[in-house]
């Protein structure tokens, strides 16, 4: 029996038999006849003190015992007539061990559902709340045509601790219909864009050009028409679209097939017509909504157009993208930028350049050229690169050689230590915050210019002060090169300087093989006048025996997965520059028009790349959490074994090719 009533039932006696045992005492030492009588006396009280103070003890118990059952009875009639569904069942197994009619009712079984697993009757339960310590379902449970909230906990009874549950249920089926009507309903807003539109009217007469727009213009309207939305022009190459979220779910579940459509009008000179889509959606006002489709639109055109962007407050999503780029011919954008960029380092106390993590030759070669550009402003300039972990060692060597430019490459450490306020970092090959060489440099400077060649990714760098990025580009040493012909005199670069963009160049077009436009080749010629001597870059791409057949092991293990791409997979480790390099040799055989190579480093799995231009490898390796350009790019799996990763590229591969297949179609 608990202590605390032990002693409100059971009167405190002691005291007086204390006193009665000193009186008997007191008494014997008078008269020792007396005294005994007085001590037998008090030894009878003490037995029926005990003998009273147990028989109470007992009622007590028995009649606890009675409300007891009273209770369990009342709460047993209330819960079974409770109009709440409500069961009991096992946590493990989900079994129904018992359900009020109020339950039965919902399940449309009357007589019982006793003996039935909760996933026949909710196939979408699961008992991880209750294991975790949460007294409520984190979503709605779907029960036949309705709706609940679930409440619950664990019990213990003949079962062990945890082996059972009760569960209650709270109808909410009209809230989630006005919460679906609700979201259903909300304004979205899209902004459509004709990605080439100059160069899809170049060189075309009044009448060919009437019916060419007439021809888009026909195919977008009659695809808004489908949504009951409001369609309006309101540029030359722009339409605004208003519609309601469900219709968008309905677009979205079709893949924009509108840029198929629109793909299908050619001009005269064989130029498909292609779309961008910006949609804004879940903003608090139309404003926001319209600012969420402008992001959304810029980013589809950054990746390269011919596709839709839905972006929210939170993240995008991407449909389409599997065109080519189409190479700018005007230079305006080139001038413009390298005006801005000029006195944005006359207005900066010092400039830091910045490539991604394990930065290869173009990312070096277009800082090298940035130093250029900055030396002749008297401004001082560093690149910041970790010299141990980087792809163009030999690159980094001869530019140290150089006594005017010793000291020019620095640690992250070090920049973080010498950055100021009136610092610019200019961040060239990336537009990633996760992929720079410093994130902590990156969020330390509050001026920051990005140059980059890559499709923009969806968590690319915000907030810059200056911004150039051309998917059409090769490389970003080819963006950096145009932008020197306009800020210094070719007699002022030097020619490692001149060597090092053109061996970034070279990289990303592997030879001059792939997506080299005419620009890419201008710059080129640029550089070539520059002082750049192409043997002296070849001799940067050459290797050793053993890193020569290493690769070679790689290539031997190459399967093909159909439509053009080649998987090659090891287990072993790699490193990242014979990885790749055995992918660009995997596009030399006949046929090939893209290689994925996967290999171990560490812990981890990597993905490798190459795209002959004809595959979009950065929608490819999107799809397993990595991003790049449309010819090279590459993912990183954190912990997965190979093994495990394998059929994961498969499947993306597979993925993959049934898209491109339906929009070829």
């Amino acid at each position: 029996m608990n202590k605390d009533l032990r002693r409100i039932i059971q009167p405190g006696f002691t005291l007086y038999f204390l006193v009665f045992l000193l009186f008997s005492a007191g008494a014997a030492y008078l008269n020792l006849t007396f005294g005994l009588i007085s001590f037998c006396v008090c030894l009878l009280l003490l037995m029926h003190n005990r003998l009273s103070a147990r028989s109470r003890r007992r009622a007590v118990m028995d009649y606890m015992k009675s409300l007891s059952l009273e209770i369990d009875q009342v709460s047993h009639t209330s819960i079974t007539t409770l109009p709440m569904p409500a069961l009991v069942a096992m946590a493990t197994t989900g079994e129904i061990l018992w359900s009020n009619d109020s339950f039965n009712s919902i399940t449309g079984n009357t007589s019982g559902v006793m003996g039935v697993r909760i996933n026949e009757i909710a196939p979408t339960f699961d008992t991880r709340w209750l294991i975790e310590g949460k007294q409520q379902y984190p979503a709605e449970l779907r029960v036949g045509k309705n709706s609940f909230h679930v409440f619950g906990s664990l019990l213990a009874g003949e079962h062990e601790i945890g082996a059972l549950m009760v569960l209650y249920f709270v109808e909410c089926t009209d809230y989630v219909r006005l919460r679906d009507e609700y979201d259903q309903t909300r304004p979205v807003t899209a902004i459509l864009s004709i990605d080439n539109y100059d160069e899809l009217l170049k060189n075309l007469n009044d009448s060919e050009k009437s019916n060419m727009l007439a021809g888009i213009d026909k195919r977008i309207v009659d695809w808004a028409a489908t949504s009951q939305g409001l369609l309006r022009k309101y540029e030359r190459d722009k339409y605004l679209f208003v519609l309601e979220n469900g219709e968008l779910q309905k677009l979205s579940n079709r893949k924009f097939s509108i840029l198929d459509e629109v793909r299908e009008v050619t001009s005269s000179e064989g130029v498909a017509a292609t779309l961008s889509i910006g949609v804004g959606k879940d903003g608090d006002t139309f404003i926001e909504n319209f600012r969420f489709a402008s992001l959304a639109l810029e980013m589809g055109l950054s990746r390269g157009g011919d596709q839709a962007v839905i972006k929210n407050k939170y993240a995008f999503e991407f449909f389409g993208g599997m065109s080519k780029e189409v190479e700018k011919r005007t230079k305006v954008k080139s001038r413009v930028v390298a005006n801005a960029l000029s006195q944005l380092i006359r207005d900066s106390s010092q400039v830091l350049i910045m490539g991604h993590s394990r930065a290869d030759m173009d990312a070096i070669g277009a800082a090298v050229g940035l130093v250029c550009a900055v030396r002749e402003r008297e401004k001082p300039v560093h690149i910041v690169v970790d010299h141990d972990s980087n792809l163009a060692k030999d690159l980094i060597a001869r530019f140290d050689n150089v006594e005017s430019c010793r000291g020019t490459f620095i640690s992250p450490d070090a920049a973080m230590v010498m950055c100021d306020f009136n610092t610019l970092l200019i961040v060239v090959d990336t537009n990633r915050p996760d992929y720079v060489e410093s994130p902590a440099l990156l969020e330390s400077i509050n001026k920051i210019a990005v140059i980059d060649h890559h499709r923009r990714a969806a968590n690319y760098i915000e907030h810059c002060v200056l911004q150039l990025h051309e998917t059409y580009a090769s490389s970003a040493s080819e963006l950096v090169s145009e932008l020197l012909q306009y800020m210094v005199s070719a007699s002022s670069i030097l020619p490692v300087e001149a060597e090092a963009l053109l061996a970034g160049i070279f990289l990303d077009t592997k030879g001059f093989s792939i997506k080299a436009g005419v620009r890419t080749f201008e710059a080129a010629a640029y550089l070539k006048r520059a002082g750049a001597e192409v043997t002296s870059i070849k001799a940067l791409f050459q290797s050793s025996f053993s890193e020569y057949m290493s690769r070679q092991h790689i290539i031997a293990g190459a399967t093909d997965c159909g439509g053009g791409i080649i998987l090659a997979v090891t287990d072993e480790e790699k490193d990242r520059a014979t990885a790749a390099k055995a992918a660009d040799e995997l596009l030399n055989i006949s046929g090939v028009l893209a290689s994925v190579v996967v290999f171990r480093s560490g812990n981890d799995t990597i993905l490798s790349a190459r795209s002959s231009g004809k595959v979009n490898v950065q929608v490819l390796m999107e799809k397993l959490g990595g991003g790049g350009s449309q010819s090279a790019a590459g993912a990183q799996m954190a912990g997965v074994p190979v093994s495990d990763a394998e059929p994961l590229v498969r499947g993306a591969i597979a993925d993959y090719l049934a898209a491109a297949e339906k929009t070829a179609e």
